[in-house]
């Protein structure tokens, strides 16, 4: 029973929320009924390509605005067939929803690579003159796109470039399904988890008195942060290195391989360079030396970091009367990092997480971000999301209150078989729909923050809060796009830009202002994180820096050599940038490449841009918040304003000159950091 799709659309719009414009996603299609929708779309697709191929006299209104008009809707359907994989409870229609992804891979492929469609785009292209505005940037960047896809190439070309992008698609998924379903557990006694609080072990323990942990964040991070017990440290992180490998390992380099195929077929140098022509930095020639000279920089820091985590080992290993090594293992970094934080910062990150129920942290976020943008959010009595925790959210912008300017669900627990990282996924795309009536954005803040229990609060440690902060910038971003095209929507910006607005509104949880905000103690909500607290936790930010933001350059550079490379032995390579950047060694027989998702998914090979878009952040940060008033709604509203409304429909370094009245400098990325440039 295929379900007709004007049909569909309309019993969508018409089980909508009683506001004028709906919410048109639906949570609750049995497997069948997933991959029906996944057919339908397709189905849908294909007549609107065809519907472009045929025309003989083409126009904007035509052939691009057809397209679009499929998109705004195509694109909200797609979500229903793609984003229960990552979340639904259910693992037949988890199943079912990877399946639903493949097909629309495949028939996007598809679509994209019509050369009947593109010679009619081509034809209006090559007789009109300049557009103007958004229209002028859609058109520009479909005949980029058609480029970069060969369609200027000969058939034969043609055909080996799609048949690579379908296998290409094909194995991101199979990663990306291996990592969501790996469940490894390691079981411990009481003694081998020395050192960690009475809270851990209780929630660990099984009947049989053993400790079953998994390799988790929730699990894995106070393990390796606090455990005092070396030996199970060493099996942790070996295990942690070793999470689906060889088996993803493999997958990522044939993907390897594939990609520097296509770039050559297309006619560039190296898939690096095929995929830097689109980003702001525009060239691996850029962002090598934006990394080796960051970490050269990074070096002192680094070398005194090292040391100081040296001789707590020493300290450490004589206490406990375990024999020393003169060197760092990787299952030694976190523990003394750790050490290093609550002795030489004094933070102690049990004591602090007092201060952050969950309950509390995400009414403050809530207010916090309401004020800043002049928004209003309210919760919906009736979430109809895909789970009975989903929380869903109407938001509306503070001074006028009649029109609904989108809305956001928040999952935040974790789950067997759900998405195990912290994401934002945009569901609805704001744009013009082509009836001419606004499309409100829609975006779900995906977390894994442990769940409150009758015994134990959820408590939040700082960084948890800080990724919370973090990607719920990225659904803001989605929620105040007013692009006119759902090709441009919220976080559609340069992908070494798109995490630095959420980067920008993490310094919140670094200052004192923020802190006394967000925090409440958990048995006394009067009681706010102490200043002296404060102060250390402010001063702990710089802590490690010189190790971790080369650890960050270990994972760009690792990733823009692999694909500067026609093929790549992955645990080689990764073991030659960690030595070179970090000089350490990397623990024989782990390969983290086969846990690293960002560079089977869309962030390959764009890692740095984590970095890049730090020097962005800061300089937003330190340039108008910190001078104006962190939590100044004149300067948020500029921020809205320059940086968010417009999402891809403009440069991001204009955005950036718009809100900064200049170009960015690295200055202030430097001295967040705590180096002095």
């Amino acid at each position: 029973a295929t379900m007709d799709m004007n049909q569909l659309v309309t019993d969508m719009a018409a089980r909508a929320a009683p506001f004028d414009q709906p919410n048109r996603l639906k949570w609750d299609l049995s497997a069948a009924q997933l991959l029906d929708l996944a057919d339908a779309t397709i189905a849908k697709g294909r007549e609107t390509y065809d519907q472009v191929a045929a025309v003989t006299e083409p126009t904007f209104a035509n052939t691009l605005q057809v397209i679009a008009d499929y998109d705004s809707y195509a694109e909200v359907l797609g979500s229903m067939c793609t984003f229960p994989k990552d979340v639904s409870p259910d693992k037949e229609i988890r199943e079912a929803s990877t399946e639903a992804t493949n097909r629309l891979d495949k028939a996007n492929v598809e679509c994209c690579m019509r050369f009947d469609v593109y010679e009619v785009i081509k034809r209006f292209s090559d007789g009109v003159g300049d557009l103007g505005g958004e229209q002028q940037r859609l058109l520009e960047k479909t005949m980029r796109e058609y480029r970069r896809r060969g369609m200027a190439l000969d058939e034969a070309e043609r055909d080996q470039v799609k048949e690579i992008k379908e296998k290409m698609s094909e194995l991101g998924t199979q990663y990306s399904t291996n990592s969501n379903e790996e469940n490894t557990e390691l079981e411990f006694s009481e003694a081998e988890l020395g050192g960690l609080p009475e809270d851990f072990l209780l929630s660990h323990k099984t009947d049989n008195g053993v400790y079953k942990v998994t390799l988790k964040y929730p699990d894995y991070i106070p393990v390796m942060q606090m455990c005092s017990v070396s030996a199970t440290r060493q099996r942790m992180e070996f295990a942690f290195n070793s999470r689906n490998n060889p088996a993803n390992a493999a997958i990522l380099e044939e993907l390897i391989e594939l990609r520097a195929k296509q770039a050559a077929i297309l006619g560039y140098e190296t898939h690096a360079h095929y995929v830097l022509e689109t980003r702001m930095s525009k060239s691996p020639e850029v962002v090598k030396p934006f990394l080796t000279d960051l970490s050269e920089k990074l070096g002192p820091l680094w070398a005194q970091e090292e040391q100081a985590l040296l001789g707590y080992k020493k300290a450490h290993c004589e206490e406990v009367g375990e024999e020393y090594v003169d060197a760092l293992k990787n299952w030694d970094l976190q523990f003394y990092r750790y050490m290093v934080t609550v002795k030489d910062f004094a933070v102690n990150h049990e004591d602090i997480k007092q201060y952050f129920p969950l309950g509390y942290v995400t009414d403050q976020l809530l207010l916090i971000y309401q004020e800043l943008l002049g928004l209003k959010f309210v919760e919906a009595e009736d979430a109809g999301g895909w789970h009975p925790d989903v929380r869903l959210f109407h938001v509306f912008n503070s001074d006028e209150e009649a029109n609904l300017v989108g809305q956001f669900y928040l999952d935040m627990h974790p789950r067997e078989g759900k998405y195990s990282h912290a994401a934002c996924f945009g569901l609805q795309p704001g744009c013009v729909r082509a009836d001419g009536s606004w499309q409100i954005p829609i975006a779900a803040g995906v977390m894994n923050f442990t769940k409150p229990t009758d015994q134990a609060p959820s408590l939040l440690k700082h960084d948890e809060v800080v990724t919370f902060f973090h990607e719920f910038g990225h659904v803001m971003h989605q929620l105040c796009s007013l692009a006119h095209y759902a090709e441009f929507a919220g976080t559609a910006v340069e992908r070494d830009f798109v995490e630095a607005p959420s980067q920008m509104l993490e310094n919140w949880c670094w200052t004192s202002e923020g802190l006394q905000r967000l925090s409440a103690h958990f048995e006394d909500p009067s009681r706010k994180l102490p200043d002296e607290l404060i102060a250390k936790l402010v001063a702990s930010k710089v802590a490690n820096a010189g190790g971790l933001n080369k650890r960050q350059l270990v994972l760009g550079l690792f990733d823009q050599t692999i694909h500067s490379m026609p093929k790549a032995d992955t645990a080689a390579v990764l073991s030659q940038v960690t030595s070179e950047i970090l000089g350490l060694e990397m623990t024989p027989g782990t390969n983290m490449a086969a846990s690293f998702g960002h560079l089977a998914g869309g962030y390959a090979p764009q890692y740095y841009g984590y970095m890049g878009s730090g020097v962005f952040s800061a300089d937003m940060f330190e340039s108008r918040l910190k001078k104006e008033g962190i939590f100044n709604p004149e300067v948020g509203r500029d921020y809205r304003r320059c940086i968010l409304a417009p999402g891809g429909s403009r440069d991001a370094a204009d955005l950036l000159r718009d809100f900064l009245g200049r170009d960015p400098v690295p200055e202030p990325f430097l001295r967040s950091l705590g180096l002095q440039p």
